[in-house]
């Protein structure tokens, strides 16, 4: 079942967001976590690198992913990897064993294989599939999500990461694959900005099969799924229940 919250602005979204992995990362287990790209997630960084989230995360308990990457160098600005890594990793005390980066410098299709196998020997197993303790995405407005476009997503993929290409520039991305997306304990999309309102809307007012938008199609197969709105995306919802 798919609810949706609603917040007065990304800084309330940022602040909830940071206090859950806070609690997350006081669970007595280590726990896998995988983090979308873009500019939505870039508030929810730079708070948990400052107090008291840097100090108060369990740094040592999270292990750290992506849902795709663009295919470039670690250092580059479009590298999703590389944003965190400047508004967040290098100001916390997280192992760097810890964070399992895609490495987009690389061959897309020989790190696609690198990637599964990475997370076939790190993340738990449940009915023979790697399963995430929590997803957090991100969702454009033509309702991709990751690197899953609509038109070019196979939503039966065996593979747990593709390869994929952006359908206005050509460039080259990997990504996990809408199965594994869906392999997780609790997913979250955050989505904020006028600009996606009236997809929000219809992902909420239709059914998810009859409609081509990933984000839309996507739902945990072990947990919750949940949306944090702002105000402006979620317009079109004032009638809906959550």
């Amino acid at each position: 079942m798919r609810t949706y919250r609603i917040f007065s602005g990304p800084e309330e979204a940022a602040a909830v967001l940071a206090g859950e992995l806070q609690t997350l990362s006081l669970v007595e287990k280590r726990s896998h976590v995988v983090l979308s790209g873009g500019s939505t997630p870039r508030l929810w960084f730079a708070l948990m690198a400052q107090p008291p989230f840097a100090g108060a995360i369990n740094w040592q308990n999270l292990h750290f992913w992506w849902g795709d990457e663009r295919c470039v160098a670690a250092a580059d600005v479009e590298s999703n990897y590389g944003q965190a890594e400047q508004l967040l990793f290098r100001h916390v005390p997280i192992p760097a064993a810890n964070v399992h980066r895609i490495r987009g410098e690389n061959e897309p299709e020989a790190e696609a294989l690198r990637l599964a196998d990475e997370i076939k020997d790190v993340v738990p197993l449940q009915q023979g599939r790697p399963v995430f303790d929590w997803i957090l995405l991100g969702m454009g407005t033509d309702g991709h999500t990751a690197s899953l476009f609509p038109g070019q997503t196979n939503f039966d993929e065996k593979r747990l990461a593709v390869v994929a290409s952006h359908p206005q520039t050509g460039q080259k991305r990997i990504s996990l694959s809408a199965p594994q997306l869906a392999s997780c304990r609790r997913l979250s999309f955050l989505v904020l900005g006028a600009d996606k309102a009236v997809r929000v809307g219809e992902i909420f007012s239709q059914p998810d099969k009859e409609l081509p938008y990933p984000a839309a199609r996507i739902s945990s197969s072990f947990g919750q799924t949940e949306w944090f709105l702002d105000r402006p995306a979620a317009r079109l919802l004032n009638d809906m229940e959550p």
